[in-house]
C-alpha cells in the first residue's frame, strides 16, 4: 500500500512522489532500525527521533496557546526560540542564535544554528522565521525582524524588507561558499531546502499542526528521518539523502524505462491498426508506403500517446484542477479512468472487438480538453445540473485539432485500444513466472518523467517492411526493443545462426523467429550507424 505522509508537502518534486509514497519507507528502515538499536543500548539516554517528536506532541499546544495569546514581539520571539530548541533538539540540532555572513561584502543573517562548518564555510544553516501578524504565512514570504539580530546594534533596513526566499535564494545560496542545506524553521512549519534542487524551487514542507497532531508512527519517523542531523551531515560516508536521492533516480529510471516501452509499442499498434482501417475499410490502395508515410504515422502516433499520458496524469491529479474529477457524469462517462476499468474486460464478441466505442471515447475526450465545455450540453443530456461538469479549454499544441491529419482519418478498434490501454495501466511483466505486473500509479509520477519519456521517444522513427523482415542481433546480447536493432529479409537469414536471431517469447519449445511481415509499421531508434551484426548489412530502423 502507497504511504500517506500527511503533514509532508513534497512540493515541485524534492524526490518523485512516486518514490515518496511507494518507497521511502523501505529506504529508511534502516536509519530506523539503528536509532532503536542506540537507544537500546544506552540507559536512561534519549529516545529514538521519532518517538521524541511524539513527545513533543502536548508540549508544542502550550506553546501555540502562549504563543498565539501574546502581543509583544520580543516574547514572541523568545517564545518561539523556546520551542525551535525542544523541536530541534529531537532532531539533533543544538539551537546557538547568532549571525552567518555570507561573504564580507554582505549583511550579516540571523541565525539559529550553523552546522557542517569545513574551512570556515558552513553546509548548514538553520534559520529562524518569525510571523509578526501570527497568521502562519508561508515563511519563506516573511522577513527578518529587528529581534530576531544579536547585539546592539541596529539590523540593515534593506535586509529587513527582504522575504527569506529572496535571502535564501540571493545571499546565501549566491554567495562565495554557499552551504548545501538550509532549515527554514517557523512555530508551525518546517521547510528542507538544498541547494541544487532549490534551482527548480523544490523543497520538502513538514507542517507540524498535521504530524504532531495526528501522531501517525510513519509520518513521524519519516520527519524524523529527513530532518535528523545525521541525515543531511553525517559524521562519514554518504548522507540518507545521498542515498534516498540515488534510490529515486533509480526508481524513476526504471518507471520511465517502463513507459517508454509500452509507448513505443502502442505507437506500433496505432501505426499498424491505422493502415488497416485504410486498406480494409476505407478500401483505399496505398500503393506508397514510403518514408514520408512513415514519419508522419510515427509523429502522430506519438503525439496522440503523448495525449493519453498527459490526460492520465492530470486525471490522477485532481488539485491542479483540469479535469472535473467530482462530477459522477465526467468520471463515468468520459474520463480515461473509466476506459481503464475495461482494460481486463474479455472481448469475446466481434463486434466487441471491432467496434469503436474506446476510439469515440477518447476522441471526445480529446475534443472536450481541447475546446473546453461550459456545462450546458451535459446538463441536458444528463437530466440535470447535478449531473454536468465544466472543462477549461486548454491551449497546447499537443490537442491542436490539425495535429494529426493522417489519425483523423481513420479509427482504431476496440481490441487495439485495448492492448494500448492495457500497456499504459501495467508495469512491464517482471522476470519470473510468480511475480505479477504491477499497476502504473499516475498519482505518483512525476511531470519530469512524463516529458522525459516523449523526449527519449523522438529519437525513433517509423518505417514499413519492403518485404517480410526477421530482426537479428549480435550473439551474447538480449535483444531490446529501445535499444538497436537489425533487421533482414528471409534471403539473407542465413546468415546469422541462433545466437544472432530474435526469437519472439515463449517456452524454448515453442518460441518462434521474430518476423515483421510486408508492410508492417516498425518503430524503432533512429540514427543508429556503425554498430552491426556480423555476416552482412541489415535492415536498419
Amino acid at each position: 500500500m502507497p504511504a500517506t505522509y500527511v503533514g509532508i508537502q513534497n512540493e515541485n518534486e524534492f524526490y518523485s512522489h512516486h518514490y515518496l509514497a511507494e518507497l521511502l519507507a523501505g529506504d529508511i528502515q534502516g536509519t530506523a532500525a539503528r536509532w532503536r538499536e542506540t537507544a537500546t543500548e544506552s540507559e536512561g539516554g534519549a529516545p529514538p527521533p521519532d518517538q521524541a517528536l511524539r513527545a513533543l506532541a502536548r508540549p508544542y499546544l502550550r506553546f501555540r496557546q502562549r504563543f498565539d495569546g501574546e502581543r509583544r514581539h520580543r516574547t514572541r520571539i523568545e517564545l518561539q526560540r523556546g520551542w525551535f530548541r525542544q523541536l530541534l533538539g529531537a532532531l539533533g540540532y543544538e539551537v546557538q542564535p547568532g549571525h552567518y555572513r555570507p561573504s564580507e561584502a554582505e549583511d550579516e543573517i540571523p541565525v539559529l544554528c550553523v552546522g557542517g562548518v569545513h574551512r570556515r564555510a558552513p553546509q548548514l544553516l538553520v534559520l529562524g522565521a518569525y510571523d509578526p501578524l501570527g497568521d502562519d504565512e508561508d515563511p519563506l514570504s516573511l522577513c527578518p525582524h529587528r529581534d530576531q539580530f544579536q547585539g546592539e546594534a541596529p539590523p540593515p533596513e534593506d535586509l529587513l524588507k527582504e522575504t527569506w526566499e529572496r535571502i535564501i535564494t540571493r545571499r546565501i545560496f549566491g554567495g562565495a561558499h554557499p552551504p548545501r542545506w538550509v532549515l527554514l524553521v517557523a512555530p508551525s512549519q518546517v521547510l528542507l531546502i538544498e541547494r541544487g534542487k532549490w534551482t527548480h524551487n523544490r523543497l520538502l514542507r513538514f507542517l507540524l499542526d498535521d504530524i504532531l497532531g495526528r501522531r501517525e508512527a510513519p509520518t513521524l519517523q519519516a520527519t524524523a528521518a529527513l530532518l535528523h542531523a545525521t541525515s543531511l551531515l553525517p559524521d562519514q560516508g554518504m548522507s540518507l539523502h545521498d542515498n534516498l536521492d540515488e534510490n529515486s533516480h533509480k526508481h524513476a529510471f526504471a518507471v520511465s524505462n517502463d513507459l517508454k516501452y509500452a509507448l513505443r509499442e502502442s505507437i506500433e499498434l496505432i501505426g499498424n491498426e491505422a493502415i488497416r482501417y485504410r486498406t480494409e475499410v476505407l478500401k483505399e490502395r496505398i500503393y506508397d508506403l514510403d518514408d514520408e508515410l512513415a514519419e508522419k504515422l510515427g509523429l502522430e502516433a506519438l503525439r496522440y500517446m503523448y495525449r493519453l499520458l498527459f490526460l492520465f496524469y492530470i486525471e490522477a491529479r485532481p488539485e491542479l484542477g483540469y479535469t472535473p474529477l467530482k462530477s459522477e457524469a465526467y468520471r463515468k462517462g468520459y474520463s480515461l479512468e473509466h476506459l481503464r476499468d475495461l482494460e481486463l474486460v474479455r472481448l469475446t464478441s466481434g463486434e466487441s472487438q471491432n467496434g469503436y466505442y474506446i476510439h469515440e471515447s477518447i476522441q471526445t475526450l480529446f475534443g472536450l480538453i481541447r475546446d473546453g465545455f461550459d456545462g450546458g450540453e451535459g446538463a441536458v443530456l444528463a437530466g440535470g445540473m447535478h449531473n454536468t461538469f465544466e472543462i477549461r479549454a486548454l491551449d497546447s499544441a499537443l490537442f491542436r485539432a490539425d495535429a494529426t491529419p493522417v489519425l483523423d482519418r481513420v479509427k482504431l478498434r476496440n481490441e487495439t485500444l485495448q492492448q494500448v490501454i492495457r500497456l499504459m495501466s501495467l508495469t512491464r511483466p517482471p522476470k519470473g513466472r510468480s511475480r505479477r505486473r504491477g499497476r502504473i500509479s499516475y498519482a505518483q509520477l512525476g511531470i519530469n518523467q512524463l516529458g522525459a519519456v516523449y523526449e527519449a521517444l523522438l529519437s525513433y522513427r517509423g518505417f514499413f517492411a519492403e518485404e517480410d523482415l526477421y530482426e537479428v542481433k549480435r550473439a551474447g546480447e538480449d535483444p531490446d526493443e529501445l535499444a538497436n536493432a537489425w533487421f533482414v529479409p528471409l534471403s539473407e537469414l542465413h546468415k546469422y545462426n541462433e545466437e544472432e536471431r530474435v526469437f519472439v517469447r515463449g517456452t524454448e519449445s515453442l518460441r518462434k523467429l521474430k518476423v515483421h511481415p510486408k508492410g508492417r509499421f516498425i518503430y524503432r531508434l533512429a540514427g543508429r550507424t556503425g554498430r552491426r551484426p556480423p555476416a552482412t548489412t541489415p535492415r536498419k530502423a
